[in-house]
């Protein structure tokens, strides 16, 4: 006789259950009370088409040109030819030090599961970008919070006391979500410790051409040839170009002979970018039109930033003003919310759809939501009408 055994029911690996993204899961909830027929404004996500911002038009003529070549096949694993040279010579490295990545999000799941070892501590910034948070926890490092100070900029006594023993650090400037952007003193600093302790730098710059306010700093000068570093970027924020899922990530110095051929070999099993948007970044990335479109674009954000700082301040809000990329960390300033997913909830009810707090990190000096200002001034003005009726 056949015993059939009784199957049992399918459950993800234990690994799934700290993968999460708060910026995108907050929209299942959204799109509930959407269906009832109410009106969202959605202040979640920085996806600059969304709100009207057009991408840079080189990449799309260049990728309409590139479909007509004759190469339609992978491209190389680890990027381009044509592509790592152009990224070669605005970084000052060497092509074999550049890979392409699937938008920095995969850039980052790669030096997390190139590096970052089982208990190995990794400083990261409070608040930071949840995507860390989350591949922290995949690879089982040890995540340790480094502060900022009033006016956003790393504190640095504060790092002093945290950095021993730390396997990276990571940066990310103009830092999402607090929109602050770090001075070069402040930057200087930083290395000078890191230096002293042996630890290398993991630089986030997907908004580094979108400061607002103040000198746009490269980092690149101030770390090279006194601490090892990554730096990352994409065409997703500077070039408004999301939906292309183009980055790269670049080597300096002498530390990574192990990393890259780790690089290499997770690039080998993902295959390869898209090779027309790779075609397409190597145009755009030198086109002698790129400064007007990022003028323009910042023209943009700041007349938005300045209605945002406006509204905020009528409200009992606190929040360093942003100088950089195009988001707010706000702190409510009334002891009504106890409970930034409770206010969040709050606010999906009356239309507004912003990201808790905590899903940046532990927040423990009180209640935070973070928003961009991306959209047109009318209707920030709008979504400032729909949560002033909460708080």
């Amino acid at each position: 006789m056949l015993h059939l055994k009784r199957q049992l029911p399918y459950r993800p690996t234990e690994r799934m259950n700290v993968v999460s993204y708060p910026i995108r899961d907050i929209v299942m909830e959204a799109k509930r009370e959407e269906a009832k027929g109410k009106k969202m404004i959605y202040l979640n996500i920085g996806d600059p088409p969304q709100y009207g911002f057009e991408p840079f038009k080189v990449i799309a003529d260049r990728v309409k040109s590139a479909l007509d070549e004759n190469w339609k096949g992978y491209a190389p694993s680890e990027g381009d030819e044509e592509f790592r040279k152009t990224v070669a010579k605005i970084e000052k490295c060497r092509p074999e030090d550049v890979f392409a990545v699937a938008g920095l999000t995969e850039g980052i799941d790669f030096f997390f599961h190139s590096f970052i070892g089982f208990g190995e501590k990794v400083l990261l910034p409070n608040p930071v970008y949840p995507l860390y948070l989350s591949k922290a926890k995949q690879f089982e490092g040890e995540s340790v919070f480094y502060r900022h100070d009033e006016e956003g900029q790393i504190d640095v006594a504060n790092l002093a006391k945290k950095i021993e023993g730390a396997k990276a650090m990571v940066i990310i400037n103009p830092n999402n979500p607090l929109g602050s952007v770090y001075s070069e003193k402040n930057l200087s600093e930083v290395v000078k410790l890191c230096a002293e302790y042996d630890v290398p730098i993991f630089y986030d710059g997907s908004y580094d051409q979108l400061i607002l306010e103040g000198k746009q700093v490269d980092f690149r000068k101030v770390a090279r040839d006194k601490i090892p570093f990554m730096y990352g970027s994409s065409l997703s924020k500077d070039f408004s170009y999301t939906g292309a899922r183009l980055g790269w990530v670049t080597f300096h110095g002498d530390k990574w002979s192990e990393v890259k051929n780790a690089f290499f070999l997770l690039c080998n099993q993902r295959l390869s970018v898209n090779w027309e948007y790779q075609k397409a970044a190597a145009a755009a990335m030198v086109h002698p039109s790129f400064p007007a479109y990022i003028a323009d674009m910042k023209a943009k954000l700041i007349e938005r930033r300045d209605t945002f700082v406006r509204m905020a301040r009528k409200l009992p809000l606190s929040f360093p003003v942003p100088k950089g990329a195009f988001y707010a960390f706000m702190k409510i300033e009334t002891s009504k919310w106890r409970k930034d997913v409770q206010f969040v909830r709050a606010a999906l009810k009356e239309g507004g759809v912003f990201v808790p707090g905590s899903g940046f990190g532990r927040q423990e000096d009180g209640v935070y939501f973070r928003s961009t200002f991306l959209p047109e001034p009318h209707i920030i003005e709008e979504a400032f009408a729909k949560i002033k009726r909460i708080l």
